[in-house]
């Protein structure tokens, strides 16, 4: 089978991964969530990479997961389905934990599978008319790897709504619920991409990936717990190359060059 998801990488650091099964809307198959994975592990690592886009091919961002994958893993094992959403959960880390930042853009559809990689992601921009929802109870399944996610960015009550109406909202909606980040006229979202990009491309890539470490390790703490993790991150960063270069550059009035930055 040949590659379902199209890796390109740009001049300024920036790599697009696009999503590309147009004969189910961009759904997730088993072959492209180990793609995925295996494209969002080596970038993790990569220190050329400087942001991640997640997009879909033939302007679909993704409709969800293929129902034919789940038929089949109904006549499977016990084992088989538990490895199977085992793999789906690595990918899910992969994404969310990745110390690079990750963008998704989002059109037309973003459905189950697809609101999980939006909501995995650090930003989500999506075009006005883009749909987005939960529709796993409509055929009898628990949105249960989406949920995570959903939870921590709405509130309890608008998950409730998501997920047990499996309504389809717009992007409108979404983000004025905080599911996305924003939501822009589809004659406008490239333009809002490339600007989020572009801020991104110009901050410290070392500071950034210490802004998500700091995060991951606050968000479920108590406000003490997550006030000295602050303190202990803080108390290391300071001493940084980028910092130092950041600094440098502030008072020197130019722009700083983080491509000198020393391994961490």
């Amino acid at each position: 089978m040949s590659s379902q998801i199209r890796q390109e990488q740009r001049s300024d650091g920036v790599v697009l991964l696009r999503l590309d099964n147009p004969t189910h809307r961009n759904a997730l198959n088993n072959s492209m969530i180990a793609e995925l994975t295996s494209a969002m592990h080596a970038l993790a690592g990569d220190g050329t990479c400087r942001a991640i886009v997640l997009r879909g091919a033939g302007g679909i961002f993704c409709a969800g997961r293929e129902i034919s994958e789940l038929q089949r893993l109904q006549a499977s094992s016990p084992e088989e389905v538990t490895a199977a959403y085992g793999r789906l959960r690595v990918l899910s880390e992969a994404i969310y934990y990745c110390p690079k930042p990750t963008i998704s853009v989002l059109e037309r559809y973003a459905l189950g599978a697809g609101t999980a990689l939006a909501s995995w992601s650090d930003i989500a921009i999506a075009e006005e008319g883009c749909l987005l929802g939960y529709p796993e109870v409509k055929i009898g399944l628990p949105p249960t790897m989406t949920t995570l996610a959903l939870i921590r960015g709405v509130h309890r009550k608008t998950a409730m709504d998501l997920l047990l109406t499996a309504r389809n909202i717009d992007a409108a909606e979404a983000a004025a619920l905080g599911l996305i980040t924003r939501a822009v006229s589809a004659s406008e979202l490239d333009a809002a991409v490339e600007r989020t990009l572009a801020a991104l491309v110009a901050n410290s890539p070392d500071a950034m990936t210490r802004t998500k470490e700091m995060i991951w390790k606050t968000e479920d703490a108590d406000n003490r717990a997550g006030l000295a993790v602050a303190v202990d991150g803080i108390s290391i960063a300071v001493g940084t190359h980028d910092a130092r270069e950041g600094v440098a550059a502030f008072l020197g009035k130019r722009k700083p060059n983080w491509s000198a930055r020393e391994e961490r």
